[in-house]
């Protein structure tokens, strides 16, 4: 409703407040025996009312019923073909003739406001909806007629699914984004609180997500072990009748401390073996797709692949193409938390070494050229905290 106060010097419907016969306060307002002495034709003049178009509304507007507002069958088709009912302002289709002499008095005030706040409304189109697999928004989805754009669109297979290949340039490279930053998390980050926490309290949100990051993961682990293997077998010597040197490799994570000329296992820098370095490096910090350079370096994930290949090789025989390939993250997840604990021993201990080693692993795995002075220049012990640098 408009306000209109005693200062105004023009009212907001073109006449000056002076000029008015009435004040506001004494607009007269009708009763309802004014609207009891009116016909019932005049009545539903006064009803807004929409109707939908159809021989029935016209038959029903030439006939003149006054009986009251006639109920259209939703039911009934209208030619255009369409499902869903069109609405239109009644004065568009109606036959109904008012009479011209009350067409002619000039309209009161209150008249005025009220056509003036009566809503308007204007009919919309709606196109036909495309027949295809691609996804678009139609126009009548929208107040403003907005669609977006053609290269956000998805292209989803017969069963519903959405296949990366099929998908414009654009879209690919977003979802290959996704699965980049998917695989960075789960070898740098331990985990990820919020969405931990959605999962565990909204069963179908974690079953949504489930299926794609472990179908993903498989084949990640997979190429990293391979990687792994070939370095390891090299750098450790291993071959068929190796089970004494796998056996002694194993015994306290002997794999993860660099030895110097003479064999001796130094420890004031762990994980600084020649081949957990050169699994990061190749794997993460080559510039290939997969690599993983503005990361932590951490080296829990990698040094796990050389448990395992060792593992492999334990019986002192060549592991299968089977094996080599094959990564089970539950057989192997012991002694991803016993290299946890070690990192977390060395943090706890010193977080100025804990630093220093990590900076140290960074520079040595992020290095263009691996050195190969890396593990002589590098002497270590098994693990020597009060050894340890702090800078």
């Amino acid at each position: 409703m408009v306000s209109i106060e005693d200062s105004d010097t023009v009212s907001e419907y073109g006449e000056s407040d002076d000029a008015s016969e009435k004040s506001d306060n004494d607009m007269e307002v009708p009763e309802d025996d004014d609207f009891e002495s009116l016909s019932q034709e005049e009545l539903i003049k006064e009803i807004p009312h929409f109707v939908r178009t159809g021989s029935n509304v016209s038959e029903w507007m030439a006939s003149g019923t006054t009986a009251g507002v006639p109920q259209v069958d939703v039911a009934d088709k209208a030619s255009d073909g369409h499902s869903k009912p069109y609405y239109h302002e009644a004065t568009a289709v109606t036959k109904h003739q008012p009479d011209k002499k009350k067409d002619k008095k000039k309209k009161s005030k209150l008249e005025e406001r009220q056509d003036l706040e009566r809503p308007k409304f204007v009919e919309t189109v709606v196109p036909p909806r495309p027949a295809s697999d691609v996804t678009h928004v139609s126009a009548s989805e929208s107040d403003h007629s907005f669609t977006w754009p053609i290269f956000t669109d998805l292209v989803y297979s017969a069963d519903g699914s959405i296949n990366l290949k099929a998908q414009n340039t654009w879209i690919q490279n977003v979802l290959k984004a996704a699965m980049f930053e998917l695989k960075k998390a789960s070898l740098f980050d331990n985990a990820f609180p919020n969405i931990t926490q959605k999962m565990k309290h909204d069963f179908d949100y974690a079953l949504a997500l489930a299926g794609i990051p472990e179908g993903r993961m498989s084949s990640f682990r997979t190429n990293l072990k391979k990687l792994a293997h070939q370095i390891v077998v090299s750098h450790f010597g291993l071959q068929k009748g190796c089970a004494d040197k796998v056996e002694d490799l194993l015994k306290s994570h002997k794999y993860i401390f660099p030895t110097d000329a003479k064999g001796k296992v130094l420890g004031d820098q762990p994980f600084c073996d020649e081949a957990t370095i050169d699994i990061i490096r190749l794997s993460f910090f080559d510039g290939g797709e997969d690599s993983f350079g503005n990361g932590n370096n951490e080296p829990e994930l990698p040094v796990a692949m050389i448990y395992a290949i060792l593992k492999d090789w334990s019986s002192g025989n060549p592991p299968s193409n089977a094996q080599v390939k094959s990564f089970n993250a539950s057989s192997h997840v012991g002694v991803y938390k016993a290299h946890q604990a070690t990192l977390n021993r060395i943090f706890n201990g010193s977080i100025k070494k804990y630093h220093a080693l990590m900076a140290r692993l960074y520079k040595a795995v992020s290095a263009i050229e691996n050195s190969a002075s890396t593990a002589s220049s590098s002497t270590c012990d098994y693990l020597d905290l009060d050894a340890m640098v702090e800078e």
